[in-house]
């Protein structure tokens, strides 16, 4: 029962989505940190989106749907599986972030972990480049909630 997730409803990821982006907008200061409020918004945005659509207003509810329509990828925090499910022609593209030194690079789905810790990247216009994206996202996610 300790790792059982939150039942949060689709109206309280809603309210997510707008809080954060709120504060990401009216935040000055460390970019990861901005970064980070701003991936959160995003991911509760489009989870907000995805119960929408699919008639589930609980998050239980939803990751009964997802198990039973094969969707898993939809209840973590892989935001270009979001992005598919609610925008099919794909129009927001965000890409792998290479990290500095011999480190590999950072999917999408763990920006947020990259962020978090402060993991050091090899070209910042990369992680400027997924923040620009992720607010037009947000911005999208804004008419359609």
């Amino acid at each position: 029962m300790a790792n059982k997730r939150l039942n949060v409803t689709r109206r309280e990821f809603s309210d997510s989505y707008r809080r954060h982006y709120r504060l990401y907008k009216n935040t000055i200061g460390d970019s990861k940190t901005r970064r980070l409020i701003l991936f959160y918004s995003v991911e509760c945005g489009l989870k907000s989106l995805i119960m929408k659509n699919t008639g589930n207003d609980t998050y239980e509810k939803l990751e009964k749907y997802c198990k039973g329509h094969g969707k898993g990828e939809l209840v973590g925090h892989n935001i270009k599986e979001m992005l598919k499910e609610v925008n099919p022609r794909n129009a927001f593209v965000l890409k792998n972030i290479e990290l500095k030194g011999s480190g590999g690079s950072v999917e999408p789905k763990k920006f947020n972990e990259m962020w978090r810790y402060g993991v050091a990247v090899a070209d910042a216009r990369e992680e400027e480049k997924a923040e620009y994206t992720l607010a037009k996202i947000a911005e999208w996610l804004n008419t359609r909630l």
